[in-house]
């Protein structure tokens, strides 16, 4: 069909101000896109917006709603407003993109998941990651079983981020404004891979520390994860670390995976290794590891990639590559990390939901 003959998706945008604003801007420029109301707290970013895109400016997210004539929302306003626009939209009859990550406590994702289950609408989570060609690669290789059963995990992530970066905004690592800050804010990508891939875990134990910034809440956090088959994992991630390279690496006794942007490196066994010592005739020996070339798409990891998918899921019925009932997996983890470190105790999933929420209660007033 001619792209100018296909049906367009009517999008609100709030939270036109933010600076994931930009990553979305090329997005909204489909040809399948229509931008039918632009908001922002701020009347300079929403009028600007809103003069680009032909469309009515709002200050007020709620008159917003009650006035334009839309198919979607987009939510890209700070965290902490996150979920209660994405319910306030599903009510008053919009389907739901929201920014990472969709809540800052699992206890609002549960309603966000639940208003989406009650309304009938759609809610996605811009997790564009999740559509890296290597991402779909490599899922594909665990499902088809290449890895055999996963038994470590081992993630690195440096996002390193500068003492301007979080003077910008005054809620960036704040506990009422981001609910943490490194969990919330650049580790939500990696930890929710984690649970894309591996599936969410059984049991954590993590460490938040605050080492360099002058922030409220962590700069960087370790953990060791547990999954209810046994394999383990060791999660690292940082904004006030520098000049190390990025690490995701995924062993199984099939073979080894290695995660990087845009490639992926996997060595399987000539012999599973749950064979292999069984049978090997020597005391210190292991597998032989074989290269192997796996072939990975283009395109995609992106605002766009993901816009195309919500168009795809509105109009033809296509699963959603990020919804919130599986997209809650990586915030949970989020929570128990935070939850463990101020307990001293490992957490069992699923998350206390009133306990985590009387603990971020608890930090936000301090």
């Amino acid at each position: 069909m001619d792209t100018n003959t296909q049906q367009k998706l009517r999008l609100a945008l709030v939270g036109v101000g933010a600076n994931v604003y930009p990553m979305h801007h090329p997005a909204l420029q489909l040809p399948t896109t229509q931008v039918v109301g632009a908001a922002d707290l701020r009347s300079e970013p929403a009028n600007k917006a809103a003069a680009e895109w032909g469309c009515p400016a709002f200050t007020d997210f709620h008159a917003m709603l009650d006035t334009v004539e839309a198919d979607a929302v987009v939510v890209m306003t700070p965290h902490y407003l996150h979920a209660q626009m994405a319910i306030d939209a599903m009510n008053a009859g919009f389907h739901v993109l929201v920014e990472k990550p969709m809540a800052l406590e699992v206890a609002e994702a549960d309603a966000m998941i639940e208003t989406s289950k009650k309304t009938g609408k759609l809610l996605a989570v811009n997790f564009q990651q999740r559509t890296r060609p290597e991402i779909i690669a490599a899922q594909k290789l665990i499902n088809d079983g290449h890895l055999g059963k996963i038994q470590h995990v081992d993630i690195k992530i440096t996002w390193t981020r500068t003492a301007l970066y979080y003077k910008m905004s005054e809620w960036r690592g704040r506990w009422w404004g981001e609910g943490g800050a490194v969990l919330m804010n650049q580790g939500p990508h990696e930890l929710d891979l984690v649970c894309h891939l591996i599936g969410k875990p059984a049991r954590v134990f993590g460490w938040t520390r605050t080492i360099q910034h002058e922030i409220e809440a962590e700069d960087t956090i370790q953990a060791m994860v547990e999954w209810s088959d046994g394999a383990l994992g060791s999660l690292h991630i940082s904004t006030a670390e520098a000049g190390q390279p990025q690490r995701f690496e995924i062993i199984g006794t099939g073979g080894y995976l290695a995660i990087s942007n845009g490639k992926l490196d996997f060595k399987r066994f000539d012999v599973p290794v749950d064979t292999f010592l069984k049978i090997s005739e020597k005391a210190f020996a292991e597998p032989k590891m074989i290269a192997e070339t796996i072939e990975i798409g283009t395109g995609g990891g992106d605002h766009r990639a993901i816009h195309q998918n919500f168009y795809d899921a509105i109009i033809n019925g296509a699963p959603l590559a990020a919804e919130g009932s599986t997209a809650i997996h990586g915030l949970e983890l989020a929570n128990a990390i935070n939850y463990s470190s101020h307990t001293g105790q490992p957490v069992e999933f699923p998350v206390d939901r009133a306990a985590y929420a009387a603990l971020l209660a608890k930090l936000k007033g301090r």
